[in-house]
């Protein structure tokens, strides 16, 4: 996926086009929404927690689906003081996030428009991970909210709401949210997304196709290895590369434990700091408010 900052960037000057008077705050956390599972997803894994990689796996495609994503947006919005508004901005942000998404291009993923009716997914390939666009577009990203962060005078902030009731709807929405994708857990696999039922069925393996999108590769005078995303570590034969690195790939399997490359690509490091820029700068954003005196009139709901 494009990291956080071009989200920033393409959303928030589409954003800022249509609604100029709008809570920056809710435009660019609808940049993130989509990225929330993934992101615990990693901190799982970081942790160690003794979680089967598949099933998590499963779980967080579910949750980052377009459908996934509006339960977490209406959780949000319905706890604020103009719900309506704020729902409509997280959620076409969402959209216009996934897109983006589908716009790269993915070695054997995407993005789930059209759950939980179809877990097909959809990836248009247009741009590729390293375009020179990208970094370009981050430092715009990086500007664009800064230039919120500091603008005079800010413009008006959409509070929270936090009588029972509405925190008693936003309570039923995220108990949803999180238990929602279980009864799709087989169709999610069946679909075969992330090559997620290729690698579960560690016996069948041999002569089927995987696609593995920015994993890590080992060179070693005896050969290669990769590192799969459950955690695995196999042994990669044909045409790799002499050094270590990031790649995608499309391989069959030879052995439950060896991959034949049939095309590799390699990716550039330092792919993941803008992101963590960008998350420095949504905190910033949502501490800025009070911290710049008080705002304007806040839209109506």
């Amino acid at each position: 996926m494009p990291n956080t900052l071009v989200h920033f960037a393409v959303q928030g000057s589409a954003s800022r086009a249509v609604l100029r008077r709008l809570d920056p705050r809710w435009i660019y956390l609808g940049c993130l929404l989509p990225d929330v599972p993934w992101i615990l997803r990693r901190a799982v894994v970081s942790f160690g927690w003794p979680v089967d990689p598949v099933d998590l796996r499963l779980y967080t495609m579910a949750q980052a689906s377009l459908a996934g994503t509006l339960l977490l947006a209406a959780a949000l919005a319905v706890v604020t003081r103009a719900p309506r508004l704020v729902f409509a901005t997280l959620g076409v942000n969402a959209l216009l996030h996934l897109l983006l998404d589908a716009a790269e291009v993915k070695w054997g993923n995407g993005v789930h428009l059209l759950a939980p009716f179809s877990w097909r997914m959809t990836s248009f390939g247009f741009v590729t991970g390293e375009s020179p666009a990208l970094p370009a577009l981050a430092l715009a990203g990086a500007l664009i909210v800064a230039w919120e962060l500091l603008r005079k005078p800010p413009l008006p902030v959409v509070g929270l709401d936090l009588r029972f009731g509405r925190l008693a709807a936003a309570a039923g929405l995220l108990v949803a949210y999180l238990v929602a994708p279980l009864p799709f857990f087989p169709a999610i696999e069946a679909s075969d997304s992330y090559s997620v039922k290729t690698l579960r069925e560690v016996e069948a393996r041999p002569g089927r196709e995987v696609w593995l999108d920015r994993t890590h590769f080992h060179s070693s005078p005896a050969g290669g290895s990769l590192e799969l995303w459950t955690g695995e570590t196999i042994r990669a034969v044909g045409e790799l590369p002499d050094h270590d690195a990031r790649v995608s790939l499309r391989g069959t399997f030879l052995e439950p434990d060896v991959l034949r490359v049939d095309r590799l690509v390699e990716h550039r490091a330092g792919r993941d700091w803008p992101s963590y820029v960008a998350l420095a700068l949504l905190g910033l954003l949502f501490v800025a408010p009070p911290l710049r005196g008080p705002p304007g009139s806040p839209p109506a709901a």
